[in-house]
């Protein structure tokens, strides 16, 4: 069966990526003095440009939900769809660990009184399996936080799946909305104060493609909606807002073909590889653009155009030789791994009837 591209989908990940990284030009002070003289409702858009996570975890959920909508879960089958998770995410997250540490040893060997940073091997061997977060490391890049949450939001639902007991499902949902309405207790890098987030995109698929669910999705989406409205959560908006617009573009049969724009497609193609790398990029384009301009407001809009072109740049290239590879050995796995099981499943078959 062909796979639909869903380009609505590529497109939001281009839009979150996009804004997560001009977040980071403010949220690192590298453009204070031109960031005063912006409109406000541009400085609100910038400082609020961390809210893509929000869009990047209900997408996740949508995304994986669909990939396995049709499958049918057994605990072989669940180590098949982590391992070939692993395949498309480890290899450019494990070279961003590394491009990360060698530009944070080069900052301290250029910026004058920067001290170096220090990383063991106990911290480092935390980031390659995502548990620098439950082990309480430093993260290595600040971005990192999430691709830790997103594996544990994978395994929990596969494991989730693996009862096949509709019952399970709705108690998985009805167990996030303590966080969400503001009473869970703090749990420092595990997964449950997100996991609405990846449940609005699970929830958002099961009604798209089952319209009896649709009532239930929506009184999830309003408690949660209601309770974000209540606590002035951004964050949860956000969440519902993604939620609620994938829904409505799937319903109506426009998945794959709204937002269907060159530019953004290629945001969303390079989002992963943008993300992973953005911080380290963007802070040694302005520590070296200052080192030969100087620091001026003019200079500052100089050097924040000079680093969304070179995050572009190291992005594009990142994809072509890292990324791309791994998500084409992803797919050789996953097609590997499918036809060795209808060959199974062909051998169990009765041999037809020669009568």
């Amino acid at each position: 069966m062909e796979r639909i591209r869903f380009t609505f989908v590529d497109a939001l990940r281009g839009v979150a990526a996009s804004a997560v990284v001009l977040f980071h030009a403010v949220e690192g002070r590298h453009i204070t003095e031109l960031f005063e003289t912006i409109p406000s409702s541009l400085q609100a858009l910038l400082t609020h440009g961390d809210l893509g996570v929000a869009i990047f975890f209900v997408l996740s959920g949508f995304v994986i939900s669909h990939s396995l909508r049709a499958e049918q879960f057994s605990f072989a089958g669940a180590l098949r769809f982590m391992l070939k998770r692993s395949i498309r995410l480890d290899p450019p997250y494990w070279a961003a660990i590394a491009v990360a540490i060698l530009f944070s040893v080069m900052a301290s060997k250029i910026v004058t009184n920067r001290p170096a940073e220090e990383y063991s091997a106990s911290q480092i061997a935390s980031h390659l399996f995502y548990l620098q977060g439950l082990l309480g490391f430093k993260q290595i890049n600040a971005v990192f936080w999430t691709l830790c949450l997103e594996i544990q939001f994978y395994s929990v639902y596969a494991l989730l799946l693996l009862t096949r007991s509709r019952a399970v499902m709705v108690c998985a949902f009805l167990a996030s909305l303590p966080w969400c309405l503001g009473f869970g207790p703090a749990a420092p890098g595990v997964f449950v104060e997100f996991w609405y987030a990846f449940l609005l995109g699970v929830g958002a698929n099961v009604a798209w493609r089952n319209a009896t669910a649709r009532p239930w999705f929506l009184a999830y989406v309003t408690i949660i909606a209601a309770a974000a409205i209540h606590s002035s959560s951004n964050f949860s908006l956000v969440c519902c807002v993604t939620a609620i617009s994938l829904l409505f573009v799937a319903v109506g049969g426009q998945l794959a073909l709204w937002l269907n724009w060159r530019w953004l497609q290629f945001l969303g193609t390079i989002s992963y590889s943008l993300y992973l790398i953005h911080n380290p990029v963007t802070g040694a384009t302005f520590r070296a653009g200052y080192l030969i301009s100087g620091r001026t407001i003019y200079t500052e809009a100089l050097w924040w155009v000079v680093s969304l072109v070179a995050c572009l740049c190291a992005a594009s290239l990142f994809w072509l030789f890292i990324e791309r590879p791994s998500a084409q050995l992803a797919k050789q796995f996953g097609k590997k791994v499918s036809m060795s099981n209808d060959g199974i499943r062909a051998t169990a078959q009765p041999s037809p009837s020669r009568d």
